[in-house]
């Protein structure tokens, strides 16, 4: 059962986060957030209807119906050509170049997964998330000379880290191996 008192409030957190995972993560610009929102709230509302209670929560399903239509808003602003990667953002960095001869089914897991991980990063207390960002790119032991952290205190937060994404189901394949 969908309880109306607790829908609309969690729709709109849940539009409002993915609006702005896309305009920070694809270079939407910033008057377009609105439209964002509204086009993901329009989008869920009017699948609403196929709502299963027997195959899942109705908050999965809100979080589901809103993750899939960012990923189409996401394919289109890279079909357009108006993506520019983020500087800092590893797990986008190489679609752009791909999305002109790549269809965007096959882009749409890479574009789900770096939708999650900018929720997830947005989530962690800035000094974690600067040191995620940086361990895209360079070893640990770089992270360490650059963050003047020990190795011991370097693994503590990538504990601290790894807990975050497993605590939102993105845990690694691999059992999470370090470098």
């Amino acid at each position: 059962m969908m309880p109306a008192a607790e829908f609309t409030p969690y729709l709109l957190q849940q539009t409002a986060l993915r609006a702005s995972l896309l305009q920070s993560s694809f270079g939407f610009a910033a008057d377009d957030w609105d439209d964002l929102r509204q086009d993901l709230v329009l989008d869920c509302l009017r699948r609403l209807p196929r709502f299963d209670g027997s195959r899942g929560s109705w908050k999965g399903f809100v979080r589901g119906v809103v993750r899939n239509h960012a990923c189409v808003l996401a394919s289109r602003q890279i079909h357009r050509g108006q993506f520019q990667p983020l500087q800092d953002s590893a797990a986008l960095d190489g679609m752009a170049a791909d999305a002109d001869d790549t269809p965007a089914e096959d882009i749409r897991p890479a574009l789900e997964l770096g939708l999650d991980t900018e929720r997830v990063l947005a989530g962690l207390p800035d000094d974690l998330r600067t040191i995620a960002r940086h361990l895209a790119h360079m070893p640990i032991s770089a992270v360490c000379r650059n963050t003047g952290l020990t190795p011991s205190q370097m693994s503590q937060r990538i504990r601290r880290i790894r807990a975050a994404f497993t605590a939102a189901g993105l845990a690694p394949a691999n059992g999470g191996g370090g470098r």
